[in-house]
């Protein structure tokens, strides 16, 4: 097989990236051609923002986001060249996991030798990319943070530390996190070859100009139109300042999120999930540590090992994962986990008796959990509804119900305010300059004033509302400020649907004419014998507040 390889590299190659190519379209589209919908959190939100911004909205100005806007503009250009389709995101999502998968051979075979070199690839679509297909922001910013490692990794010329520094330039107008990390992993590299003598400290000066001078060039003209556009101060506020301050307050951006998000292991056949999931949370960050005490004690027994570009992968992957280190979800985990597989590979590739057993084992697991993802994919409930953005298959019953429900009821073009997901999947406009909103200090006060201006400019049929909004955040996520959103929900609107769900239920409010007031249903106990009654929605009473109390649990299923 290892004459193989070097006879025909490009045929090997081409056969891994077109088994990747079916193992993701098997996940992505149910047969022949209708493209799963099972997105939601990041990818939804970047695709209703292009689409916002196809409507003519200015992103920072119009509408709130805290990661640069490269993943709208990609997304934008999509939709002016081929219309707002359900297949682009799935498309887009093949592409991303084929294209860093390719990156993964190249950089491999500089460091692992014969069929081996491919098996990264192959765990990574597997592994961590199954895992998070999403289209969201966090693949882009990979896809160049890896091309730029391709780069360097055979030899850090002039020209190369020019180029990999405008890569990483474009992965942080992708994500500022990724890009910014990724770009101090190539100085921490060139700091440790010039510490070592691989580089003299005045070449190693000149370096650091041509990783920092592109970076820094590219980060400032791409973004400079949006900041003319949307002002200045709305965009440092909104990328910068937002996320030092308020973005740690969501649920899942703190460190204690780590191990938190475990799927369910039943039926048998998503017992693959909780491996995959195992895996992602032991790989990263345990290799590079592994590898660094490894460097340490073998460096000089094993002279002909490249050592300089496995530090190069190492400290790139470490920095990676310093990257998402303050809110470690597996998600996150997943998405900058490449240069850790690398390394792992390389471990299980080490010389021993047991070198092929080894590796013929991860290939038979890898082979194995594929199958297992197809297999379930193919054995999964789903049902397939025709929406104003194209036909799809729906594999949630709980996101199916909640599409009938308001695809029954509205027309594109329609306001709708509290799922980005709905307003995306059935072409509605949002009045809020708000994606959601959330029970801490995430959402904004002066953020919710906006919100219910929106709902009072427009004409706003249907509000989504979980209730999952309703309970009191968690200690350290800050206050829920959303009383007053509530209490316009309740003098203005009326639930016509409730949605139970597993873990909280989804409610749709109806808005109501103001000159005859429904009495709603109240999340207050009931009042007993001799207490005195409710007042009517939309009036004041001493004796029973208008909104529910935010710190009171909410009734959930």
């Amino acid at each position: 097989m290892d004459s193989f390889n070097e006879e025909h590299p490009f045929l090997l190659t081409a056969l891994i990236l077109i088994g990747g190519y079916i193992f993701l379209y098997f996940n992505l589209f149910s047969l022949p051609a209708t493209p799963f919908h099972f997105l939601s959190g990041d990818a939804t939100t970047y695709l209703f923002n292009a689409r916002r911004m196809l409507r003519g909205e200015v992103i920072y100005r119009d509408f709130f986001q805290f990661t640069t806007p490269a993943t709208e503009v990609f997304f934008l250009l999509l939709f002016k060249i081929a219309g707002v389709r359900a297949w682009i995101p799935n498309v887009v999502l093949i592409g991303l996991g084929l294209g860093i998968a390719w990156l993964m051979i190249v950089i491999s075979k500089q460091v692992i030798p014969g069929r081996a070199a491919y098996l990264p690839a192959v765990l990574f679509l597997v592994v961590p990319f199954r895992g998070q297909l999403n289209p969201t922001h966090h693949w882009f910013s990979m896809l160049f943070v890896m091309a730029a490692l391709t780069l360097l990794v055979e030899h850090a010329s002039a020209l190369r530390l020019v180029g990999a520094g405008t890569l990483c330039g474009v992965a942080m107008c992708f994500t500022q996190s990724t890009g910014l990390t990724a770009e101090v992993g190539l100085a921490l590299f060139l700091l440790w070859a010039a510490w070592t003598g691989q580089m003299s400290w005045e070449n190693f000066r000149t370096a650091q100009s041509y990783i920092w001078v592109p970076f820094g060039t590219v980060v400032v003209l791409f973004n400079a139109y949006f900041m003319i556009r949307a002002g200045f101060t709305n965009f440092v506020h909104d990328t910068v300042v937002f996320g030092l301050r308020y973005w740690p307050s969501g649920q899942s951006n703190t460190i204690r999120a780590f191990m938190t998000d475990m799927p369910a292991s039943h039926p048998w056949y998503r017992s693959t999930a909780l491996a995959i999931w195992a895996s992602i949370y032991l790989l990263v960050p345990l290799i590079y540590i592994l590898f660094f005490v490894r460097y340490r004690d073998e460096k000089e027994d094993r002279p002909a090992e490249a050592w300089d570009r496995l530090v190069l992968i190492a400290i790139m992957g470490a920095m990676l994962f310093l990257g998402v280190a303050a809110s470690p979800t597996w998600p996150r985990l997943c998405t900058v986990a490449a240069p850790g597989v690398i390394l792992f590979v390389w471990f299980l590739n080490s010389p021993g008796r047991l070198r092929v057993i080894r590796t013929t084992a991860i290939w038979a697991v890898a082979g194995v959990l594929a199958l297992g993802e197809c297999g379930g994919r193919l054995m999964a409930w789903r049902q397939t509804v025709r929406l104003p953005i194209g036909q799809v298959a729906v594999i949630n019953p709980i996101q199916y119900e909640e599409v009938n429900f308001l695809l029954a009821r509205t027309k594109p073009g329609d306001y709708f305010f509290g799922s980005n997901e709905l307003n995306y999947l059935l072409d509605l406009r949002d009045p809020s300059p708000l994606p959601y909103v959330t029970a801490s200090d995430y959402t904004r006060p002066q953020q919710v004033q906006q919100t219910i201006q929106g709902l009072e400019k427009h004409p706003v049929k249907y509000v989504y509302w979980p209730s999952i909004l309703d309970m009191p955040p968690e200690d350290g996520h800050g206050p829920n400020h959303l009383r007053p959103l509530r209490a316009y929900l309740e003098s203005h609107y009326q639930i016509v649907q409730t949605v139970e769900g597993d873990d909280f239920a989804r409610s749709f409010w109806e808005k109501v004419s103001l000159s005859a007031p429904i009495p709603l249903p109240s999340l207050e106990p009931q009042p007993t014998q001799g207490q005195p009654g409710g007042a009517p929605a939309g009036t004041s009473s001493p004796a029973r507040p208008l909104a529910a109390p935010l710190d009171a649990p909410a009734r959930v299923p």
